[in-house]
């Protein structure tokens, strides 16, 4: 490309501006991050993200060095998300032999992975029992407090009496037996004289559903050091009462998991892969769930990637998430609306923005590597990996 090319001039005077880092300085500003020229795949630098606009250098990052383990990518629908975050989860994966909990709410991660006949452990819900009250590696008194806080913050039960009976429900519930079911919380509810338990009694209906019905017991079973797809496409999208509570109580799943095991917390032994998180803002409290799982999560040796449509999706938690994400990855769109909206959240300005969008072309993205705010114009590599020698797909029909 010769020296008067306009993206030639254009990434001159963003440079100039100190507004991007370009290959040559990238590993000199991020010290997270690694730069080559040839490694493709596999490399003992990391993970491949992509290459260098204009460079063709490689950029690996490594979740077990960074200042932060986990993702975020931000995209409007169309843009690449899933890709993206199959990319990434699937070479952890390879690369580090981590066990993988992928939330599947379309059914859109079981389709893709299932084309490129990748290896993964279905968990399709309710077929497969959520397993709400089941003590999953956690106590019972434990898991009462979990399965009350999803309730709550998911079904948004601001009103103190209800919150009252409902744990007072749950309690006695265990109190009964150790393993109880919704069975046991329905009786609890009966035997009150309120007349919030009337709603909560159809929240708890509800929910029931995602465990196999009232009178059943029984976990999901997540298989260690492979990709697992917890499959939600079975719960209607106008439900996202009930998307939130599921996700919410995965959330806790994967936490007792990871804190159940002795491993050292600088090391990623866990990927928690979250689509559509965007399903989780609405809903009060719930909002606020991603940002403790973040926080909460790096003790534990657990990598977070979540995608979202957009920057304003978690409210006032965005700056607080952003602060503690290894990576942010913005996905490239002609849409000025959602660049100038970026804009704003990436500190860049808006003359800026109206270059990369020059530069940028389809595959394409931003990318922030803590702790260096300016972002890396890359072109992502998004090919899910082919499987490994004798491997096959397992999964079951919808």
């Amino acid at each position: 490309m010769g020296s008067n090319s306009p993206i030639l001039r254009i990434l001159d005077r963003i440079l100039w501006n100190k507004l991007i880092i370009t290959s040559s300085q990238a590993i000199y500003f991020s010290p997270f991050i690694k730069t080559s020229l040839h490694s493709r795949g596999r490399s003992a630098n990391g993970i491949l993200l992509g290459r260098v606009i204009n460079s063709g250098r490689n950029i690996f990052w490594n979740p077990n060095i960074s200042m932060s383990p986990h993702v975020v990518v931000v995209g409007p629908t169309g843009s690449g998300k899933t890709e993206t975050l199959l990319s990434i989860a699937t070479k952890m994966n390879s690369l580090y032999s981590v066990t993988v909990l992928m939330i599947d709410v379309k059914g859109d991660i079981k389709s893709r992975l299932e084309r490129r006949g990748y290896f993964f452990n279905l968990i399709d819900v309710p077929r497969d029992p959520l397993g709400s009250l089941y003590p999953y590696y956690i106590d019972p008194v434990g898991r009462a407090g979990q399965v009350f806080e999803s309730i709550v913050s998911s079904y948004e039960v601001h009103d103190i009496r209800a919150q009252a009976s409902l744990y007072k429900a749950i309690k006695k519930a265990y109190e009964i037996t150790p393993l109880p079911t919704w069975q046991h919380v329905m009786a609890g509810l009966i035997d009150g004289e309120n007349p919030e338990n009337v709603m909560i009694s159809r929240v708890v209906d509800e929910i029931a559903f995602l465990d196999g019905g009232p009178h059943n017991i029984g976990h999901y079973s997540v298989r260690e050091g492979v990709i697992n797809v917890i499959s939600l496409a079975g719960i209607s999208k106008e439900r996202e009462e009930m998307l939130s509570y599921a996700m919410n109580m995965v959330f806790h799943d994967m936490l007792n998991y990871m804190s159940s095991r002795s491993i050292d917390p600088k090391t990623v032994r866990g990927v928690l892969v979250i689509d559509e998180a965007w399903v989780l803002s609405k809903h009060g409290k719930s909002s606020n769930r991603v940002l403790n799982l973040i926080k909460l999560s790096r003790g534990y040796g657990l990598s977070v990637l979540l995608a979202t449509q957009s920057f304003r999706d978690f409210g006032d938690s965005w700056d607080r998430i952003l602060e503690n994400t290894g990576v942010l990855i913005v996905l490239n769109t002609p849409s000025k609306r959602f660049w100038f909206d970026a804009s704003n959240f990436l500190k860049i300005s808006r003359e800026a923005i109206e270059d990369l969008m020059i530069i940028l072309g389809k595959g394409d993205a931003i990318i922030r590597v803590l702790p260096d705010p300016r972002p890396i114009p890359i072109s992502l590599e998004n090919d899910v990996e082919e499987p490994r020698e004798g491997e096959k797909t397992i999964s079951r029909d919808l």
